[in-house]
């Protein structure tokens, strides 16, 4: 079969409500700048992704550079594994990190889409994995305890959730363990609590609260401590039985190998945008079977469902759904599984009515 070529790179941006915004200790995010990249190949094969910079500051950037990027790739063949590593190469000097580690995974899993709906594929079987359901766990968006446990509930008997995660670090530990209570008190004892810190901690803070969470059962401490602490990091995975869950602020498949080399985590849970796109998660996957350590995914639920698919130690799909109020049809979780859409690709429909009513000029 004759590989097509890119005629095309389109780039939009969106900067979309979320409701309700999402919360943590530091602060409040009430709203998601989206750069959508779309692909067009010679053969009429079409291919979409997004991803998401958190900043409103960083959503013209983050474009900026995926579509100079993309203008690039007019011309070449649809090879998304051959791009990435030309472009990772050409980016040695400049760095392939932040910004430019976005919008090369931007590109990369659009060009994957294209290249899964021209072979009329799910995105997980052009990866050689089988499109079955995936589990979830509901990453819930509120804060403290109130909140927290009816939201909880609502996760549980709406999604069918079997696991549910929410932010810890509040000033006084027995307000964690307090809002831990409320949430188990509402979810009962078959759902499993996951807790995440956001790098709030330090090493003997991280220590006390993990002892104490233990006690109540808690499955895994997410980013106890800054991402950059391998050595922390591993030390407190020495001293703790909850299992060290972290991975979402790695920087493309080096930053995960540096992590799991340290004995930084028990549990991953790589970001399809910060890990390198669809390249740089099969990279990483390689990498997590090698050191049997189960993997997760951090949003991008669209995405996540068909990578975990193609994942030999797959855990969790983090089912915190940013783009779905502008998609036609949203990613279908039904008891508790997230379910691989019957369409070619990753299988996202955009409502062009909700970009356009949400299209930032960029």
């Amino acid at each position: 079969m004759t590989i097509p070529l890119i005629a095309e790179v389109r780039v939009r941006a969106v900067d979309a409500p979320i409701d309700p915004p999402l919360r943590n200790s530091l602060n409040v995010i009430p709203r998601a700048p989206l750069v959508i990249v779309d692909v067009r190949t010679d053969c009429g094969a079409a291919g979409t992704a997004y991803v998401f910079p958190y900043a409103p500051a960083a959503l013209a950037p983050t474009a900026a550079l995926a579509r100079s990027l993309g203008a690039g790739l007019v011309g070449r063949p649809l090879a998304p594994a051959t791009l990435w590593r030309e472009l990772h190469d050409a980016g040695r000097i400049l760095g392939t990190e932040g910004l430019v580690q976005i919008a090369l995974s931007a590109l990369d899993m659009a060009l994957w889409d294209a290249l899964a709906v021209r072979a009329g594929l799910p995105l997980c079987a052009l990866l050689g994995g089988e499109p079955r359901p995936v589990p979830i766990y509901a990453s819930l968006r509120g804060w403290g305890a109130a909140m927290l446990a009816e939201e909880a509930g609502q996760a549980v008997a709406a999604l069918g959730a079997r696991a549910v995660k929410f932010k810890l670090g509040q000033a006084r530990l027995e307000d964690d363990l307090d809002t831990v209570r409320a949430v188990r008190g509402v979810v009962g004892e078959a759902v499993q609590i996951l807790v995440d810190y956001n790098q709030a901690l330090s090493l003997p803070e991280a220590e006390r609260r993990g002892r104490a969470l233990e006690a109540l059962d808690v499955r895994w401490l997410e980013e106890p401590l800054p991402v950059q602490d391998d050595a922390g990091l591993a030390e407190l995975a020495r001293r703790l039985a909850v299992p060290v869950q972290g991975g979402e602020n790695w920087w493309g498949p080096a930053g995960m190998h540096r992590a799991l080399m340290a004995g930084a985590v028990d549990l991953c849970m790589p970001d399809a945008m910060k890990i390198g796109g669809v390249t740089g998660w099969m990279r990483a996957a390689a990498m997590a079977a090698a050191h049997r350590v189960p993997m997760s995914s951090h949003i991008f639920v669209e995405a996540s469902v068909h990578l975990l698919n193609a994942t030999p130690s797959a855990h969790l799909l983090e089912h915190l759904d940013i783009a779905a109020p502008l998609l036609a049809e949203p990613l279908v979780v039904r008891d508790g599984m997230a379910l691989v859409p019957e369409r070619p690709g990753m299988g996202m429909v955009w409502d062009e009515a909700a970009l356009t009513a949400h299209a930032a000029d960029v």
